[in-house]
């Protein structure tokens, strides 16, 4: 089992591209964990980064939208006003 074991960590150190003999199983181990921890923290920060920018793009809309409708008032009332005028 233990030759076994010795073998498939050989086999990982070859595809991970780093010595077996030099580096222990727990060091492996330990910096392959530390790394699946930055890499899923990364992941978070990334989603919450996207929808702090989606968050932004939809109010930057809401509020373009907003003015948009304002000035059409302000014209429609200028419109009316003007129409007013005229009679």
């Amino acid at each position: 089992m233990h030759k076994n074991m010795q073998k498939l960590y050989e086999s990982i150190g070859s595809y991970f591209a780093f010595d077996p003999h030099s580096v222990s199983v727990e060091d492996f181990f330990g910096e392959l964990a530390n790394f699946r921890f930055l890499f899923m923290e990364a992941v978070k920060e990334n989603h919450k980064k996207r929808e702090m920018e989606e968050k932004i793009k939809r109010a930057k809309l809401a509020k373009e939208k907003a003015e948009r409708e304002k000035q059409e008032r302000q014209q429609k009332k200028k419109q009316l006003i003007d129409m007013n005028k005229a009679n």
